[in-house]
């Protein structure tokens, strides 16, 4: 679990991301989105600085990705993929997760003190800034102009509800 300065530290930058969001008129599930890959990418930041933090951290952060990328396939893009322009998108999103969730995985089933763990870490950094680079200025741009503002403010609490709900199974 963070610490209250990594918390504060997380939630600020998520903030940042939100506003972001909102001034490249992002709303809805698009804007909460950007904000949790924010507080997400806070989080692997400080991982990646400071091994110490990595038993104290990497509960929340795979908690925090599994949680997002479940509730994302099961609110957000079955909807985008129902849409003949968006359908690619979400095909290929489908296949990034796949390949996230086993990569967490790998990490959460090797030694934390490993050099492997810190490897796999690394690897799982470039991930999640890649993918949260493509989901930013590729795929919630054009969703949230192909499916409108409505219906991106509609999956939000949809989407927080799932998100809660995959949280507290894992």
């Amino acid at each position: 679990m963070p610490n209250r300065m990594d918390s504060i530290i997380s939630k600020g930058v998520g903030t940042v991301k939100g506003a972001e969001a909102r001034l490249r008129g992002l709303v809805g599930v698009f804007k909460v989105l950007s904000e949790q890959h924010g507080e997400a990418g806070a989080l692997l930041k400080r991982v990646k600085r400071d091994a110490a933090k990595r038993a104290e951290l990497w509960p929340t952060i795979r908690q925090e990705l599994v949680s997002h990328e479940r509730a994302e396939l099961r609110e957000l893009y079955p909807v985008l993929a129902e849409h003949g322009r968006l359908r690619a998108l979400a095909d290929r999103h489908e296949v990034e997760a796949g390949q996230l969730s086993t990569l967490i995985d790998r990490i959460h089933g090797t030694e934390m003190s490993s050099a492997e763990w810190g490897q796999l870490f690394d690897q799982l950094v470039d991930m999640v800034t890649q993918h949260v680079k493509e989901e930013e200025g590729e795929i919630f741009p054009k969703a949230q102009e192909v499916i409108g503002a409505a219906l991106a403010k509609e999956i939000e609490p949809r989407f927080l509800a799932a998100k809660k709900q995959i949280a507290m199974a894992l």
